[in-house]
């Protein structure tokens, strides 16, 4: 009897230690099959172990759970370790990297250096030609406000519409030193002083219109000779610099 009950004892703890874990398929919806050892529902989620450590997936994400068995597509198999080794391709089907072709440096030679300097220098010269016609423009209007008459002769008042300009711009210029002497604005900009200040006569409409000439005289060519001083520092031929 104690020989029966032995044997009866040997077999049921040699069963008990085979036990066999059964394997499931998770389906996700999007159609990939993850197989599993086993598995637990958990607050919405189905956890299961994988080789990292538990993994959790929302049941949302789940169209059906079943027991492993024969599947058209093969399944992701986290209870293996090959499962996270990446497929290898097939001899002769590797991708190839692209061959990496060095950026050739750009580098000007002297007949586009040379080029380039031409063209800068037509720029310079055509700036400087522009400007210094709108300088004679106002330098020729500016003379026959004052004198009667244009260009670099003398001046010889022949008529008395051009001393009537030539006094009128002598007024002009004190009216410009008074204004200027008290901080104010001179020619057309010119308003009535503050009655705090020793207000000077103010500017008759020609002497408005002279010392505004007188400014924009200045101005032009203070821009001309800084564009001249450039293209001498450039080297480049400003030409004829002699106005009329």
């Amino acid at each position: 009897m104690k020989f029966w009950f032995g044997l009866l004892f040997l077999c049921g703890g040699s069963a008990w230690t085979m036990t066999v874990s059964a394997e499931y398929d998770l389906i996700l919806k999007n159609g990939r099959k993850i197989t599993v050892q086993s598995y637990r529902e958990e607050s919405g989620m189905i956890r299961f172990q994988g080789l990292g450590g538990e993994i959790g997936i929302s049941k949302d994400q789940i169209q059906t759970i079943r027991k492993a068995g024969e599947n058209e597509r093969p399944a992701l198999d986290l209870s293996r370790p090959e499962a996270l080794t990446p497929p290898r391709a097939p001899a002769g089907e590797e991708k190839k990297s692209a061959p990496q072709i060095a950026e050739q440096k750009k580098v000007d030679t002297p007949e586009k250096t040379a080029e380039l300097r031409a063209k800068e220098e037509k720029e310079y010269q055509k700036k400087l030609a522009e400007m210094t016609g709108q300088l004679q423009a106002v330098r020729d209007r500016y003379a026959a406000e004052t004198r009667g008459n244009t260009g670099s002769d003398p001046a010889f008042f022949t008529t008395e519409e051009a001393f009537r300009g030539h006094h009128e711009d002598l007024l002009s210029r004190l009216r410009d030193a008074q204004y200027k002497a008290q901080g104010l604005a001179t020619g057309q900009a010119s308003q009535s002083p503050p009655p705090a200040l020793s207000a000077p006569p103010p500017y008759t409409d020609r002497q408005k219109e002279l010392s505004d000439l007188r400014t924009q005289m200045n101005q032009l060519e203070s821009e001309r000779q800084r564009l001249i001083d450039e293209m001498k520092q450039k080297n480049f031929n400003t030409g004829s610099l002699f106005l009329e």
